[in-house]
């Protein structure tokens, strides 16, 4: 089951690393979306989102402030599991929370631009 959920994540993070945005860019959201979808225990699934999200943008130096952001407030939640202020439960609807939030603020972005 484990070797079908791996197969699977690096399908969806080739499918995304390959896929043509208008921006030119993988938003920071998308990231760690791919991470979460593999099922990870939060911790885990948080460390593979900014490990894939770093390697992605800091060798081109094209990590956007908002990116840092978002990293910084998932950072927070990693944290705050881990000294047992959230459950994974907890941590997890707020992950999923912000995640969406950040899609919805990148989508409204690229329909403006697209409108230009």
């Amino acid at each position: 089951m484990k070797i079908i959920l791996l197969i699977l994540s690096i399908s969806i993070l080739s499918a995304c690393a390959n896929q043509e945005l208008k921006s030119k860019t993988l938003p920071t959201f998308e990231h760690y979306r791919a991470c979460d979808l593999m099922s990870l225990d939060f911790i885990s699934s948080m460390q593979c989102g900014k490990a894939t999200r770093n390697s992605y943008c800091l060798p081109d130096n094209k990590c956007s402030k908002k990116g840092n952001k978002l990293v910084a407030y998932y950072d927070d939640l990693v944290k705050s599991v881990q000294t047992k202020k959230l459950t994974e439960v907890e941590a997890r609807k707020l992950f999923l929370k912000r995640n969406k939030e950040a899609e919805i603020e990148y989508t409204k972005v690229m329909l403006e631009i697209a409108k230009q």
